[in-house]
């Protein structure tokens, strides 16, 4: 007997991209006190990771919110985790943790779940299931 399958919920935020970006500005400047703070340790953390398709013509950018670790080797970085390296103090809390996205244009999509979570980022904007 097969499992059933359940529809996939999606939802579009019109113009949510703003929102996230104000949120992300904020958190940024934690994150990048802290790096100059653990300078000399090389290792560096970004808040967000980001991945670039193209999908029918259009651009969309996936984007996975939370603490990415790298390692300076010679003049670039190389993905180490999410796990904090040993030794080094605690980084910042990274509010948008666990959130991921698809942006098109000014739109995100989300997962129903996802938004469920984070509404409150996106009070006050049009939302669309799709």
């Amino acid at each position: 007997m097969e499992e059933p399958i359940e529809p996939q919920c999606w939802v579009r935020v019109l113009r949510g991209g703003r929102a996230l970006d104000e949120a992300l500005s904020e958190i940024k400047v934690k994150i990048y006190e802290y790096n100059r703070a653990i300078k000399g340790t090389k290792y560096y953390l970004k808040p967000v990771h980001k991945a670039y398709r193209f999908v029918g013509g259009t651009r969309r950018v996936y984007e996975y919110y939370g603490r990415y670790w790298y390692r300076v080797e010679g003049r670039g970085l190389k993905y180490i985790g999410t796990q904090p390296p040993l030794g080094l103090p605690s980084p910042p809390r990274n509010p948008l943790e666990g959130l991921s996205v698809i942006r098109e244009g000014e739109d995100l999509i989300l997962r129903c779940e996802s938004y469920d979570s984070f509404k409150y980022f996106f009070a006050g904007l049009e939302v669309r299931r799709e």
